[in-house]
């Protein structure tokens, strides 16, 4: 199966998707992996995350945030939305 940016295939891409759902960003995978990188090395564990950690959960959603706030998530175009 090919991993697209509608569909993608890793766990870890639909979960940062679906926290993304609502917000007026639509990342590139290469954009997905980068926070990925980044939640890893400020101390979040996907398994954790997985698992129902609320602290690691919170984590991600703080990287999301920062991320999308300095530029590094693609904004969604208006008429995409």
């Amino acid at each position: 199966m090919r991993q697209t940016p509608t569909s993608p295939v890793k766990a870890d891409f639909r979960f940062m998707l679906n926290l993304l759902k609502g917000q007026p960003y639509k990342p590139t995978p290469v954009e997905l992996d980068k926070v990925s990188r980044v939640f890893a090395r400020a101390g979040g564990s996907w398994e954790r995350l997985f698992q129902g950690s609320v602290l690691d959960i919170t984590l991600l959603r703080k990287v999301l945030k920062v991320a999308g706030k300095k530029g590094y998530l693609s904004k969604a175009s208006d008429w995409s939305t």
